[in-house]
C-alpha cells in the first residue's frame, strides 16, 4: 500500500513536463523570456518582432514566462490566463477600445 501512495498520479501532460524541466530546455525558456520580455536585446530582429504582433505568440510568451516560475504546465497556463484577465479588468474603457483584444 505504502508503494500506491507514493505512486503519482500521470496525466497526459507529464510527458511535456519532462521535456520542458529538461535543463537546457529551461534554460532556453529563461534566456527568450530575459532577453526579450525586458528588451535585453537592443535591436530584436524583425522576424521575433513579426511573431509578437500576433497575439497567440504574446500569450506564449506569457506563458513561458510563468512556467519559468513553476515549472508546472497546468499551473502556468492557469497563472497565464489569470493574469490576462486582471490586465483586462484593470483597463479603461478607452484602452479596451484602442487595444480591441484581450491581449
Amino acid at each position: 500500500m505504502e508503494y500506491f501512495d507514493k505512486v503519482k498520479q500521470i496525466t497526459s501532460l507529464d510527458g511535456v513536463d519532462n521535456f520542458l524541466s529538461l535543463p537546457v530546455i529551461f534554460t532556453l525558456i529563461v534566456i527568450t523570456q530575459g532577453c526579450f520580455g525586458g528588451n535585453g536585446v537592443v535591436q530584436t530582429p524583425e522576424a521575433i518582432s513579426k511573431i509578437f504582433e500576433s497575439q497567440y505568440a504574446r500569450f506564449l510568451f506569457i506563458f513561458l514566462i510563468a512556467y519559468t516560475a513553476t515549472s508546472d504546465i497546468e499551473t502556468a497556463a492557469f497563472s497565464t490566463v489569470i493574469f490576462f484577465i486582471i490586465l483586462h479588468l484593470l483597463r479603461t474603457e478607452k484602452e479596451k477600445k484602442e487595444l480591441g483584444s484581450y491581449f
